[in-house]
């Protein structure tokens, strides 16, 4: 803050949904300043901007757990209507002919996409890396629209072997990253799964995270399959193998955890492992049910994932109803958790608990401005049922990143949204018709 008491940025006219343990609900303006809140109602104060969010209900910026940005496919016939493992050989052979250009541009069409739906910072699961810089094609894609961005940076060291690299050169590339200045607390070694990577190259991953002070982060326990493979080459389910690699504890990220024993979720609760859920996707792929509630009862963190899906408005409200079938229990879910598990439980997964996610003075200042004046969305008794139960990524008016407005009543300030969707179609077009697939599009 300058000497006069002048802040960089006032959000005014809103009401603030903080999404901290106490559940506050407060319509005082929100003062940002260095790329943090600075206050959140209290006296005027001088602002060099204001941005005006009266009509709108202001949460802290969506957390986007697990996706994989560069899906440049969605809708192929081809690949709709196949369960997992048959999909993943599908994508595998089509992954062969992805270069740079298409790990850029459609991280970047990606992310304009999600900020445009609320999310404020994802963690993309990056692979394959079967060619030379694909990793910093997809970081400059990220920079183009000013997401806060963690990569997962995948490993698959086996599965496909066009598209596998050796786990030595997965760690040299992931070293030139960091010697070029990538902060280390936006990279995640990350074994794809127990299809993709062996058992030492989980051990692998731990020992190189050790090293560089890096986080972990991977697939676990999708599917029977999985399951009863790794029993019986390995003599434990997933979880309980994972936890014997070292690769479990508060550093760690696992995704899906659809199928786990009572024993599994101890281990994940002792350890103080994250878990990613992802709604949307196991219905599509019919994976089953994760034990949210169980996990949540037993003290793990869980946070959502969009993976490839519509967006996390839709993901909170597929938590909800989910959880209520799963276990018969229509308060199963509270909307109120459910929104905390797309904030400030995502803070948590990715280190910055406390410090993202929720709306408080000196918390990093990324914040979401969500209409609430239109038919659809009220009338408003609870805003945080509305937000959970009606609000989706079309009702976003503002988007704040690190304390810079990156959406103004709707429109990106910086980026030039129609430029990047005809290089998006352009680089689509160019990739199928690499891949030898006729799949003719239809846009308006």
């Amino acid at each position: 803050m300058t000497p006069a008491g002048e802040v960089d940025l006032v959000v005014t006219g809103g009401l603030c949904v903080a999404c901290n343990e106490t559940g506050d609900v407060t319509s005082g303006d929100i003062y940002l300043d260095g790329g943090r809140i600075v206050a959140v109602g209290g006296p005027p104060r001088p602002a060099r901007r204001s941005l005006d969010a009266s009509g709108t209900i202001v949460i802290p910026g969506l957390i986007n757990l697990h996706d994989h940005l560069r899906d440049m496919t969605p809708g192929l016939s081809a690949g709709e209507g196949l369960k997992l493992d048959d999909m993943l050989r599908f994508y595998w052979r089509l992954n062969e002919t992805a270069g740079p250009v298409e790990y850029e541009t459609m991280a970047a069409y990606s992310t304009a996409r999600l900020l445009a739906a609320g999310v404020t910072t994802v963690v993309d699961h990056v692979y394959p890396f079967h060619r030379p810089g694909l990793d910093a094609a997809t970081i400059a894609g990220y920079q183009t629209t000013g997401i806060r961005w963690f990569l997962a940076r995948g490993l698959m060291t086996q599965g496909h072997e066009p598209i596998c690299e050796s786990i030595d050169d997965a760690f040299e590339r992931i070293g030139t990253l960091l010697d070029g200045g990538v902060p280390g607390d936006r990279i995640m070694p990350a074994p794809v799964s127990f299809r993709q990577a062996a058992p030492e190259d989980y051990l692998a991953a731990r020992r190189f995270a050790d090293a560089h002070g890096l986080r972990l982060y991977t697939h676990v326990a999708e599917t029977a399959a999985e399951v009863a493979a790794v029993q019986a080459e390995h003599g434990s389910r997933p979880i309980e193998f994972l936890h014997r690699l070292g690769f479990t504890g508060p550093d760690v990220t696992l995704v899906h955890c659809v199928l786990l024993s009572d024993t599994e979720i101890e281990l994940l609760a002792g350890s103080g492992t994250h878990v990613v859920h992802c709604p949307s996707n196991h219905m599509k792929l019919a994976k089953g049910f994760t034990r949210v509630l169980d996990l949540i009862d037993a003290g793990v963190n869980v946070g959502l994932g969009v993976d490839q899906m519509v967006d996390i408005f839709c993901e909170m409200r597929q938590e909800v109803l989910l959880q209520s079938i799963r276990n018969e229990d229509p308060g199963a879910i509270s909307p109120a958790l459910a929104l905390r598990m797309a904030t400030a439980n995502g803070a948590k997964a990715v280190g910055l608990g406390g410090q993202l996610g929720e709306i408080s003075a000196g918390a990093r200042a990324d914040l979401v401005c969500v209409a609430a004046d239109g038919l659809g969305f009220g009338p408003v008794l609870d805003p945080v049922w509305n937000l959970v139960h009606r609000a989706g990524g079309s009702d976003v008016r503002h988007v704040i990143v690190d304390g810079e407005p990156l959406i103004e009543d709707r429109e990106f300030v910086h980026l030039d949204v129609e430029a990047l969707r005809r290089q998006a179609m352009d680089v689509i077009d160019g990739y199928l018709a690499k891949a030898n697939i006729d799949n003719t599009r239809h846009d308006p």
